[in-house]
Parts: C-alpha cells; sequence; structure tokens
C-alpha cells in the first residue's frame, strides 16, 4: 500500500468542495507520526518473519504543495531514502491525475536508473509488477515529519530557481531532467553518520524490495552506478579532473553530479482508501 502522508497545504489541495459539502481522501492516520507506523511494521517483520503480513506492505511518501507563477506543484518524497518526484499542471482536487501522473514518473525514473547499470528490459519490468503486487492501492493522511520537509523545502526551492531561469513552470520531460538533479545531491538524515546521495538509496531499496536482488548484489548495482557516474562527471569536467590527479588527491564519488538530459484509475473503497488497479489499465 502507498501511503501518501500529506502537509496542510497538500490536503488542502487534495480537498474540493461540491453542492456545499467537503470531498477528499484524506483519513485519520492510523499513528501520530510515520516513525511510529514505520516502527510498528518493523515490530511485526520481526516478531513473525515466516508469517504472511495482515495488512499490505507500506511505502511511506509525503507530498507538500506549493504555488509557482500561479501553478499548482507538488513535490512528493520517499521517507527513508528522500528521493523525490515533483508534478506540476495539476487541477485541485484531482487525486486521479495526481496518481496517475506519480506513477508515470516513477515507472520513468525505475527505467532510467536501472538501464544505466545494463539491467535487462525483463527484469526492469518484473521489479515494476512486483511493485504493481504489493502496493494496489493507497491511503492518504495527514501528518509530516520535519527531517523530511526540510529536503523537501530545499527542492521547492531549486524548482522555483529553475522556473525562473526558464520563464515558465516546467512540465513532462522537463520535470523528470529536475528530480534527476536534485536525486544526485547529498543528503543526511538526522540519524545517520555519513550523507547519502537519494538516488542511491532508492535503487538500493527498490532492488532489494522488488527486484529481489541479494545484498551482495545490490552492493554490486549500486558500485556500478558509481563508477558511471564518475566517469560522466570526469568526462563533463576534465580540467577539475586533471588539476585533482595532479595534487594526487582521487576524484571523491561524493561530488555532486549534474543529470544528463533525460528522455522520456481511481475507484474509491471503504475508510478513503484508493485502489490503483482501475486507472492503471487506462
Amino acid at each position: 500500500m502507498l501511503i501518501l502522508n500529506c502537509t496542510k497545504a497538500a490536503a488542502d489541495f487534495f480537498s474540493t468542495t461540491q453542492k456545499g459539502k467537503k470531498i477528499s481522501p484524506i483519513e485519520p492516520a492510523p499513528h501520530k507520526t510515520i516513525a511510529e507506523s514505520v516502527e510498528e511494521s518493523v515490530a511485526e517483520l520481526i516478531s513473525e518473519p515466516m508469517a504472511k503480513p495482515t495488512a499490505p506492505l507500506q511505502w511511506q511518501w509525503l507530498v507538500h504543495a506549493i504555488k509557482v507563477k500561479g501553478k499548482n506543484v507538488l513535490v512528493m518524497m520517499d521517507y527513508h531514502s528522500r528521493f523525490s518526484i515533483t508534478l506540476s499542471a495539476l487541477k485541485k482536487g484531482d487525486d486521479m491525475a495526481f496518481l496517475n501522473n506519480f506513477e508515470h514518473h516513477l515507472i520513468v525514473h525505475v527505467h532510467e536508473i536501472m538501464t544505466a547499470i545494463n539491467i535487462d528490459s525483463q527484469a526492469i519490468d518484473a521489479s515494476l509488477e512486483r511493485f504493481r503486487h504489493q502496493h494496489n492501492s493507497c491511503a492518504f493522511y495527514l501528518r509530516g515529519d520535519g527531517s523530511v520537509q526540510s529536503h523537501i523545502n530545499d527542492v521547492a526551492c531549486r524548482f522555483r530557481d529553475q522556473t525562473d531561469e526558464l520563464g515558465y513552470v516546467p512540465t513532462e520531460v522537463e520535470l523528470i531532467d529536475h528530480d534527476a538533479f536534485v536525486n544526485q545531491l547529498l543528503r543526511k538524515r538526522k540519524t545517520d553518520k555519513d550523507y547519502f546521495f537519494p538516488q542511491h538509496e532508492f535503487l538500493r531499496a527498490w532492488l532489494r524490495d522488488y527486484g529481489e536482488y541479494s545484498a551482495a548484489q545490490v552492493d554490486e548495482c549500486i558500485e556500478q552506478l558509481n563508477a558511471k557516474e564518475r566517469a560522466e562527471f570526469a568526462a563533463r569536467h576534465p580540467g577539475l579532473v586533471q588539476a585533482c590527479e595532479n595534487k594526487n588527491t582521487p576524484l571523491s564519488s561524493d561530488d555532486p553530479i549534474q543529470p544528463q538530459t533525460q528522455t522520456k484509475t481511481h475507484k474509491a473503497l471503504d475508510n478513503n482508501v484508493i485502489a490503483l488497479d482501475a486507472y492503471r489499465k487506462k
């Protein structure tokens, strides 16, 4: 199950009033914080590791809404990896279009990242099918997280800067490029000692949860992605690389990588849980 934790701004975006009645997919959260929900899920797995889960697996995302040049823009961020997806040109209250756009962009990113490390199309499609099977419904909750919100705010700030440079609000492929850029910037969670790249953390989790890769296979894939990014950085900045070599200083894989230009169902259930299968068929 996809859990879409909404800020107040996002909850307002998904809510509309029809004939004097407020219509919203937002429902009360089972726990006050996302961390509590995550801890409960982990505790259930530890206590009964061989038992089938009594509830669908959960993938926690945060959703925030902003206005940029009068347009609605939503910034989504994975609670764990801090991988973000930005969507624009969405109509207020249209959660069906939001879910369609989110899944489309997610699939594009999965293809781009996995293709970059030469994972074949059959393995990619199989991982996407496992994702759809595990997350065939979603729920909208009104709750946030301060640490994630600070990273969302950074993504929103960079999106506004990009919009100012372009003179218009990016859409479609330009949104994919924006995501690729911010997901290759270093982040740090309060509980972590080291910095990390959201794209790497996202790939690690995807391969483990939906690709059925072993820990060793996942590590090998991350190293391949690291090597590819280092090579691309060296190709774009030969002078910097030469200067590092002259000083006998190895080029760090922690250098922010600028992204290359990349190409490119809805049924209400009880308790406001929304089925994804119906709109996927469209």
